[in-house]
């Protein structure tokens, strides 16, 4: 039987069937995360402290600490309100944002690739299945649905230059603004969003001679942006006069971002057991390919025609977040972001790759569509691999807290006396979680403390394995846990 190239390639209906299906396996990975996952370190701040302030204290920092990623704060406190003080409705604005990330892809596929579904689903397999990217869309933090947002507004500035539309790309300024909202990492892409939006009303200029316009478009964004920096300005002064930033690193962008991304988004993974500097080195490479193409097609066919190719967009806009990032760190003296505070280059970079695909498949459609089908093939290779359904890469460590609450309720022989329990300083806000929402208010849990205490009085006792040798005069060892932690039980005769 002869495969029709024409369906196989070009059906919409399949097309649609294998997006929702790549989709719906995204959704069912972070919902499933989303319950199974207890609250995690990092989590317990905005879903216990800063729930308890008020939307405009949320939104004027009531302590410097980063934790408050405002838009996610203010969404996660309205999902409780609503739901009640459940780990699943404090992660829900995270789990729903990937609904907006899965149709912004979606819809740039459409813008690229409508006509090849096998450029169309490996590109959109490589927006959606990076484990580490879907770890925050799961959990209760700004990442997930700022880089939601984000590729949003991408999405929108795409259409806005490859179609000339100006709504286009007033929607996607705003999604930048909201993006930066939800996690202040993004404010580098707000100014390239500005910078972006700027160059359009220029080329508007250019080929209209509407000085009049461009001056009304460019009075508009300074408008918007004067008023977005006075509302958060509060924040930031904080986090700057407390020194906030002392969590990010200082080793230069290539090895700060770039390594660290990569690093994080091979998950542990290997094909081929090469150093994380060559596939950083391989990003770069392809990133001033792109830049050389782009001026290539500048210099030969000029100006209106480039502004209107996938790669002028895709590129200046990750050029331009590049280059305030750098800035930043050198004019701020902020270090470089690093892990999850430089996700948000991830897919902007999908979407550089995209354009470079879109752009070669003009002239080399056979080479270009082998090459979408190992990039397909490896990407589903690589995410069956690293599917860690009940941990998250960031807060490993805190994936056994329900297994120990178990094994502590198991042993509690009075109702009426509670389980104590002291941990190590990285375990104790999963714990917290629990105790303060009253689903574990049988358990004691000690007062948190960055130090271990070898004369605790706490009947167990939970820490990593390298912190056993300073409790091993008191405390046997009651469980070990995967990940490299022991539950301790406290000697009998030391109790008595």
């Amino acid at each position: 039987m002869k495969l029709n190239k024409k369906i196989f390639f070009q059906s919409p209906h399949l097309q649609l069937i294998v997006s929702l299906v790549f989709g719906a396996i995204a959704w069912a990975t972070i919902w499933y995360k989303a319950i199974v996952i207890p609250i995690t370190h990092d989590e317990l701040a905005t879903i216990i402290h800063y729930y308890r302030f008020s939307a405009w204290e949320i939104m004027m920092y009531p302590d410097p600490w980063p934790s408050n990623h405002i838009l996610n704060t203010l969404l996660t406190k309205l999902s409780m309100n609503l739901f009640g003080m459940e780990q699943w409705a404090a992660r829900l604005p995270n789990v729903l944002s990937l609904l907006l990330y899965f149709y912004a892809a979606w819809h740039i596929c459409r813008q690229l690739f409508n006509d090849n579904n096998l450029l169309f689903l490996s590109t959109l397999s490589w927006f959606l299945f990076n484990p580490f990217l879907l770890d925050f869309f799961s959990l209760c933090r700004g990442y997930g649905l700022s880089n939601a947002l984000m590729l949003l507004s991408a999405m929108h500035c795409l259409e806005g230059f490859m179609q000339q539309r100006e709504r286009a790309v007033w929607l996607g300024f705003a999604f930048g603004l909201l993006a930066s909202y939800a996690n202040f990492t993004l404010l580098i892409f707000w100014c390239a969003v500005n910078g972006v939006a700027a160059l359009f009303f220029w080329h508007i200029y250019l080929r209209t001679a509407a000085l009049a316009t461009l001056l009304r478009s460019i009075g508009i964004l300074a408008i918007i942006d004067v008023a977005y920096l006075a509302l958060i300005i509060t924040p930031i002064r904080k986090m700057q006069h407390t020194n906030q930033f002392v969590y990010w690193q200082s080793n230069g962008f290539f090895r700060d971002t770039i390594v660290s991304l990569v690093e994080n988004t091979r998950y542990g993974a290997k094909i081929i057991d090469l150093p994380h500097d060559y596939y950083a080195m391989l990003t770069v490479l392809l990133f001033f390919t792109a830049g050389a193409y782009m001026m290539y097609h500048w210099g030969r066919h000029g100006w209106h025609e480039v502004v209107k190719q996938p790669i002028f967009i895709t590129f200046t806009v990750l050029a331009l977040m590049v280059f305030v990032n750098i800035m930043q760190t050198i004019i701020l003296k902020t270090p470089n972001l690093t892990t999850r505070t430089a996700l948000g280059f991830y897919p902007l970079f999908i979407l550089l790759m995209s354009s470079m695909l879109y752009i070669f498949y003009a002239a080399r459609p056979r080479l270009v569509m082998w090459i979408s089908v190992v990039l397909l093939l490896l990407n589903i290779w690589h995410f069956q691999r690293t599917f860690t359904p009940d941990r998250t890469r960031e807060w490993w460590y805190d994936a056994n807290t329900f297994q120990v609450l178990d094994a502590l309720k198991s042993e509690r022989t009075d109702e009426n006396t509670p389980v104590s329990l002291q941990t190590g300083w990285h375990f104790h806000r999963s714990f917290d979680f629990y105790v303060q929402t009253g689903k574990a208010s049988w358990l004691d849990l000690q007062e948190y403390n960055k130090d271990i205490e070898p004369e605790a009085a706490a009947q167990f006792y939970y820490v990593f394995d390298s912190d056993y040798p300073l409790l091993q005069e008191n405390y046997d060892v009651f469980r070990k846990f995967d990940g490299g932690s022991r539950l301790l039980l406290r000697r009998k005769s030391e109790v008595e």
